[in-house]
């Protein structure tokens, strides 16, 4: 019994060694190249996720590699800008493994693995920042929308020259624009100017715009005042000359008038309700007392003590002509 025991265990064991030399999985974030006696082409590529097969021990060789995203930063730079200012400038290279074509295998051939890549594209990304050195320093530092982005594209397409080693460069990124000491004192008093200059244009604008809309309320009070006093001249002169056209028929007939002023304040005062205690020959309550004394041309009088003093400027008509008797 112990024999096929032992014979089944070596038959077990020998077929799962057959089946690990002659079988191999692809994950979905791999690529594997698959060598035949240490030859390789393009059908020795193997993007196809799942499990696979292969000759064993020594005839077939695997070798994978990550396709995912892949991170290198470079360390942080002095870049000299374009206007002679320095920053200090740390990027970032987000790349992956070439699959299109016999990128793999080229990639296989430049640099073996990975990790020796993160390495070998270290310097090339290092001198590729050299692009920045083409735009100002107040492009790069808060200058105009996409400056910066620009820039990031030009290193980008600096770094597109590693494809023919089987590296295919996704994304370039300024993680990190810092100033040295002495800049940093520089700019500062640069950006000070640059405010006080701004400040003053600014202010001189304000009083500019403030004298003009002064300059323009003088000129239209002005124009209002000027134009008030001529229509106050205007009705002054009409109402001077009805005022003599008026006094100059009061003079024809004086008592008539003081008669008519009577009449008028009498029916002015009864217009509304009231209470007045009066004398009864005061004028000009005397007109409604039927025993008051009547002038020669039959007005009625008031008493000689509530006698109104009514006179007539003597230049309000002019001298006044009386008709001969």
């Amino acid at each position: 019994m112990i024999k096929p025991l032992a014979i089944l265990v070596g038959l077990f064991l020998l077929v799962s060694l057959l089946l690990f030399t002659t079988t191999y999985t692809v994950s979905f974030h791999e690529v594997v190249i698959k060598r035949r006696f240490q030859q390789s082409s393009e059908e020795s590529i193997v993007t196809q996720p799942g499990l696979h097969f292969k000759l064993p021990f020594f005839v077939d060789r695997i070798t994978r590699f990550d396709t995912r995203l892949q991170l290198r930063e470079s360390p942080l730079e002095t870049v000299h800008t374009a206007d002679g200012q320095q920053l200090v400038v740390r990027a970032f290279l987000l790349w992956k493994v070439d699959t299109e074509g016999d990128g793999p295998l080229t990639f296989d051939k430049s640099y073996g693995s990975i990790e020796q890549a993160n390495v070998l594209l270290l310097d090339q990304f290092q001198d590729s920042l050299s692009v920045l050195s083409q735009y100002d320093f107040n492009d790069l530092v808060g200058g105009p929308e996409g400056s910066l982005v620009r820039a990031e594209q030009k290193i980008l397409e600096q770094m597109m020259s590693v494809r023919d080693k089987g590296v295919l460069p996704v994304t370039v990124g300024i993680s990190q624009l810092l100033l040295p000491p002495k800049t940093t004192v520089a700019v500062l008093r640069r950006m000070e100017a640059t405010r006080d200059r701004l400040a003053e244009a600014e202010r001189f604008k304000g009083n500019a715009e403030a004298e003009r809309i002064q300059s323009e309320a003088n000129t239209m009070g002005d124009m209002m005042s000027a134009f008030a006093y001529q229509l106050s001249e205007e009705i002054r002169a009409e109402g001077n000359d009805k005022a003599r056209q008026y006094y100059k028929l009061m003079r024809t007939n004086e008592d008539f008038a003081i008669f008519l002023a009577w009449a008028d304040y009498l029916e002015k005062i009864f217009s509304e309700e009231g209470t007045i205690v009066l004398p009864p020959f005061s004028a000009p309550f005397h007109l409604m007392n039927l025993d008051t004394p009547v002038d020669r041309a039959g007005i009625p009088q008031p008493g000689e003590r509530f006698a109104p003093q009514v006179s007539v400027p003597p230049d309000a008509a002019g001298p006044v002509e009386k008709e001969p008797s």
